[in-house]
């Protein structure tokens, strides 16, 4: 019995005007449409006590974030984001994902942040005694 040597084939690269249009787009990652709550907050000295906007996202990558607020961002403010994770751990323990990021486009009440930094936090149960 003899094999024959076949040749992986490679799929087509997208045309390069369409490549860096995808890129500009969306940060070079993928986007997830995903709804959910959203608390964030200003960041920066004069900000040091600034209060919580709500909101909800729209979508989400590992780059960037897009958010429809209660209030509109300007252009270049930091702002960190804490996103109700719809996943849990192993015993059903709650999770944050916390970004912290620079608004780059904002219109009306909608923003978009790229995301420089990202971890998840856990969250106490709905009902736990905080001492």
């Amino acid at each position: 019995m003899m094999r024959r040597k076949t040749e992986l084939q490679r799929s087509p690269e997208p045309p390069p005007d369409k490549a860096k249009r995808d890129v500009a787009d969306n940060g070079g990652s993928r986007r997830f449409a995903l709804r959910l709550a959203i608390r964030c907050r200003r960041l920066g000295v004069e900000f040091i006590s600034d209060r919580i906007v709500v909101g909800k996202s729209v979508s989400i990558g590992s780059k960037g974030l897009l958010f429809k607020a209660s209030e509109a961002f300007p252009p270049g403010q930091v702002v960190e984001a804490f996103i109700d994770w719809p996943m849990r751990l192993y015993n059903g323990v709650r999770l944050t994902l916390v970004v912290e990021g620079v608004v780059v486009r904002s219109a009306g009440n909608q923003v978009e942040v790229c995301i420089e930094k990202y971890e998840f936090r856990t969250r106490a149960a709905v009902g736990a005694l905080v001492r």
